[in-house]
């Protein structure tokens, strides 16, 4: 009965389509599944999405009938939820679908203590709601109580940082940091101007995904106001592009460089798709950087294992201040705002140029997929000898590199290279597009 829904367990989160994947039925039912695997008193929050309020109240629902009890926090910023698991000791149930369209929706997952649930946590979730799920009797139900903690959670932001006097521009997406960013940077002493500030689900200003393609408004308003920078958020407010003072977009490297600058250099964590200007920085200075898969909940949980200044997701999720909330994107933006106060000189005078890049999917049948990229790592180390193979295989070159990646969502491989010069980009992927369809030959032929 419940199998057509199996695809909305992913490795990060749950995720479907309002209506279709996500009904108050299924959503009730997930959190009787979650509350039968972890059991616990969650926080439980959402973005502002035409469908979270029904859907968050289902599934609350779900988790006090198996037992768990919750606190509804309300509509906030997801920096709110993870500030109640990694500081206030919840577990965390918030829904959103992050960056994604209108129509979607989802929930992502925390124990006590900002423990992120993914990969095997969410698959057994999955095969307790395929499953039987053991519903409590009047007496097991949890509680539910509502709590405020955003007082709590703006007085915590604002003892991180320092005040300051910066021109800045900010663009929440019409999402749900517009509840919180400008008014608390006006409350810091910066000189604020605001796009897409207002809140609207349907996310009409440029959608709740920021890319470097789609803030362009933001770009000219930094040139127009004369900004020491832009900021943009995406729908739940974990992601964060930054611009430099005329309006250009800085990409994860570039931005996580200012942060290094302008705070605490040291060891980092980075995933393995980010630039080498990062490795070469870090390296400068005597610090290594440990790789992650690409995910940000696989660079959460390493920041959180080890001594580390700074946690880089090439998508646009960063930790700060030594994981003092986790990837919550209005954190990620303060501790920005005090490099470039410690700077005291313009973005454009302190980040290098970013290599020549380039990404491509080659779409192939899911069954397959693994199996190439798995082949193909093996020719790789007899060939090369040296290779990474953290999240599918990447070869690095004294000029550049190469990632080849299965895709964890889609039925494709994922390709991307960098380096010093666009002829040795288009060498590459020529090179290893031929190394793929060797393999997927081979696979064929097994």
């Amino acid at each position: 009965m419940y199998e057509d829904y199996e695809h909305i367990f992913r490795a990060y989160d749950i995720r479907g389509i309002f209506g279709r994947d996500l009904t108050p039925e299924i959503m009730a039912r997930i959190g009787g599944a979650i509350s039968n695997y972890y059991i616990s008193e969650y926080a439980v929050g959402g973005d502002i999405r035409f469908s979270t309020e029904v859907l968050k109240k289902a599934l609350i629902s779900g988790l006090i009938s198996a037992g768990s009890s919750v606190v509804d926090i309300g509509a906030v910023p997801i920096g709110v939820a993870m500030f109640s698991t990694k500081n206030l000791g919840y577990a965390m149930a918030y829904v959103t679908a992050s960056h994604l369209p209108p129509e979607w929706n989802g929930v992502k997952l925390s124990r006590r203590g900002g423990d992120l649930m993914l990969g095997g946590d969410i698959y057994r979730i999955r095969d307790i709601f395929l499953g039987e799920i053991s519903w409590e009797g009047l007496k097991g139900i949890g509680y539910y109580r509502q709590q405020n903690i955003v007082p709590q959670y703006i007085s915590f932001l604002k003892s991180l940082t320092k005040e300051g006097k910066l021109r800045i521009v900010v663009d929440c997406g019409n999402g749900a940091s517009a509840l919180i960013v400008p008014q608390l940077l006006r409350d810091l002493g910066h000189v604020v101007y605001t796009v897409n500030c207002d809140i609207d689900p349907r996310f009409p200003g440029r959608g709740s995904e920021p890319s470097p393609e789609n803030i362009s408004d933001l770009s000219r308003s930094v040139v127009e106001y004369r900004a020491d920078f832009g900021v943009a958020f995406d729908g739940d407010g974990d992601r964060t592009i930054f611009t430099d003072e005329m309006g250009r977009p800085l990409s994860a490297e570039q931005a996580a460089i200012v942060m290094l600058e302008g705070i605490e250099k040291g060891n980092i964590v980075a995933n393995v798709e980010c630039s080498m200007i990062l490795e070469d920085y870090v390296r400068e200075y005597g610090g290594s950087v440990t790789r992650v898969p690409v995910g940000r909940a696989y660079m959460v949980k390493e920041m959180a294992n080890g001594d580390y200044v700074l946690g880089v997701e090439s998508s646009g999720h960063y930790v700060t201040y030594r994981n003092a909330n986790m990837d919550d994107g209005i954190v990620t933006l303060l501790y920005f705002t005090e490099a470039i106060m410690n700077i005291g000189k313009p973005i454009s005078s302190v980040v290098p140029q970013v290599p020549y890049r380039k990404r491509i999917k080659v779409e192939m049948d899911d069954k397959l997929k693994f199996k190439v990229v798995e082949l193909l790592a093996r020719a790789l180390e007899e060939e090369y000898g040296n290779i990474t193979t953290t999240d599918g295989v990447r070869v690095d070159f004294d000029y550049g590199w190469i990632l080849i990646r299965p895709s964890n969502t889609e039925p494709l491989i994922r390709i991307t290279v960098e380096a010093k010069s666009q002829g040795k980009v288009d060498e590459l992927v020529r090179k290893f597009l031929n190394k793929i369809e060797w393999a997927l030959e081979k696979v064929k032929g097994e």
